[in-house]
């Protein structure tokens, strides 16, 4: 009866089930999840290991609260970042969790514009964010203008409302770029995602997405094997948009190994705005990290089989819950996916007199 209570329960609760990331071969090395409720410091460190750190720059401000970051930059001249503090891997995964983003055009007043030290586009006004973009250095002061970020981003999804030579507006894009090593006077030349193919031409900026205000997205890089690929989900973590893999070799600064993470509002010479930051990944190629029988989703040291692991995989699965560092742990039927089945199987197993889960490979 109680195993059948169990079923039943998770039966009811995969009709709202959300969709999983594909992370097999993957382990998570560090996650952020904005739990505490504090407000940032410039410079301040933060996070398990300290692996990722506040650049607030004139004023900018960035405040935790509500399980996520508030950013907030109202004057052009402020930015309000989150970078890694040491040198990404050579391969990787990294995703971030952003949305309420509020960047829109009319953020911008009079005396903005009448500002000299605001980067007007010729009158093509720009105001964007970041979801993510790697960099082969960091940047510090007002050094963080846009020109700095055109010669130092190797791939970036980013966002950015902007006027038009002709005068319209392209409103709420998602852009998904990676650098060529060519340059012009604007830094090194886009490559953009069109949707379905990479556009090489030598001036585009195409649209990969419209955003919606209040709402939550996933962005996803992956770099491994020798290629890149870009990826957009919804806050639900639904595939929107997926990227052709990209050969390293046609990335601008790829042999330089330096590479750091940035995400938020980066200009200290226009954009101007707030959005929320809400989760904040790095997963790398996936080791031994399995011992024995599968099933220590909380990566608990005793490597038991208990209530515990099972309240974790449901709170990963139903509730967007912090991932487990071993993926494969949650993997208990090893079928290379974490879903319902794994835990109407553990489930089974720990109440139902069911086959242990299976053994790590």
């Amino acid at each position: 009866m109680k195993y059948l209570l169990f079923i039943l329960t998770f039966f009811a609760l995969s009709i709202t089930a959300m969709a999983q990331f594909d992370d097999s071969g993957w382990q998570t090395k560090y996650q952020e999840n904005f739990d505490s409720s504090f407000t940032a410091v410039d410079g301040q460190q933060f996070s398990q290991d300290d692996w990722l750190l506040f650049q607030l720059l004139n004023g900018g401000e960035i405040t935790i609260e509500n399980g996520y970051a508030q950013l907030n930059c109202p004057d052009f001249w402020q930015a309000g970042l989150i970078r890694t503090t040491q040198i990404l891997p050579d391969e990787y995964k990294i995703r971030t969790k952003i949305g309420y983003i509020n960047y829109d055009l009319t953020n911008y007043e009079t005396a903005d514009y009448n500002n000299p030290d605001f980067n007007s586009h010729n009158g093509n006004y720009e105001n964007g964010m970041y979801f993510l973009t790697i960099t082969n250095d960091t940047c510090v002061g007002d050094e963080c203008a846009e020109l700095w970020w055109h010669y130092h981003r190797k791939m970036v999804i980013d966002i950015d409302n902007h006027k038009n030579s002709d005068g319209s507006e392209t409103t709420h894009p998602v852009y998904m770029v990676y650098m060529a090593p060519q340059t012009n006077a604007g830094g090194n030349l886009l490559r953009t995602w069109t949707g379905s193919f990479w556009d090489t031409s030598p001036w585009n900026w195409n649209v990969a997405y419209t955003y919606n205000l209040n709402s939550w997205y996933y962005a996803e890089l992956e770099k491994k094997d020798g290629t890149i690929i870009l990826r957009l989900y919804d806050g639900n973590k639904n595939l929107l948009r997926e990227t052709t893999p990209v050969s390293l070799s046609l990335v601008h600064g790829m042999s330089d190994s330096l590479e750091f993470l940035y995400l938020g509002e980066p200009h200290t010479d226009d954009y101007e705005g707030d959005v929320r930051i809400d989760e904040i990944t790095l997963l790398v190629p996936a080791s031994d990290c399995c011992i024995g029988l599968r099933g220590n989703v909380d990566g608990s040291e005793d490597d038991l089989v208990d209530i515990a692991d099972l309240t974790f995989l449901v709170n990963y699965s139903f509730r967007g819950s912090t991932s487990p560092t071993c993926l494969a742990e949650a993997d208990i039927n090893a079928t290379e996916g974490i879903d319902i089945s794994d835990i109407v199987y553990l489930v089974g197993y720990m109440f139902g007199g069911g086959p242990a889960p299976a053994l790590c490979n």
